[in-house]
C-alpha cells in the first residue's frame, strides 16, 4: 500500500513538472530570443495578443521595428501569432507571423515568417 502511494505521488509530481515545463503564460513582459536577422526583441504577451519592438538587420542597416499580433495556442508550448509590422521610420510595413515556443512560462524560441 505504501509503495503504491509513493508511486502515485511520484507520477503526480512528474506530471506537474512536465506541465510547468511547457506552460504558455497568460502574461509575459520582457525580452524574447533573437531569430535570424531580428535581434534585440522585447515585448508584451497577454495570452491573446503580442506586441514586439525589435531591430531588423538588413545588410549593414539596423532598422527599429514595431509589430502587433493576435495569437492562439497551437500546441501545449507554442503560440502562433499573425499581425502587422511597421518600421519606426515608416519605410516598411506589412503582414507578418511569428511562432513562439515557451518553456516554464518564458519564450525560448521564435520563428518569423508570413505564414504562422
Amino acid at each position: 500500500m505504501r509503495r503504491t502511494l509513493l508511486l502515485v505521488a511520484g507520477v503526480a509530481l512528474f506530471t506537474v513538472v512536465a506541465i510547468a515545463q511547457t506552460h504558455i503564460p497568460t502574461r509575459y513582459a520582457g525580452s524574447f530570443p533573437s531569430a535570424g536577422n531580428i535581434t534585440s526583441i522585447t515585448g508584451v504577451f497577454t495570452g491573446k495578443s503580442l506586441t514586439l519592438k525589435y531591430t531588423a538587420v538588413r545588410g549593414t542597416r539596423f532598422i527599429p521595428t514595431t509589430a502587433n499580433y493576435s495569437c492562439a495556442s497551437s500546441a501545449p508550448n507554442k503560440t502562433r501569432c499573425t499581425g502587422q509590422f511597421r518600421t519606426d521610420n515608416g519605410q516598411f510595413a506589412g503582414r507578418a507571423g511569428v511562432l513562439v515556443t515557451w518553456s516554464s512560462g518564458k519564450p525560448v524560441n521564435m520563428h518569423f515568417g508570413k505564414k504562422h
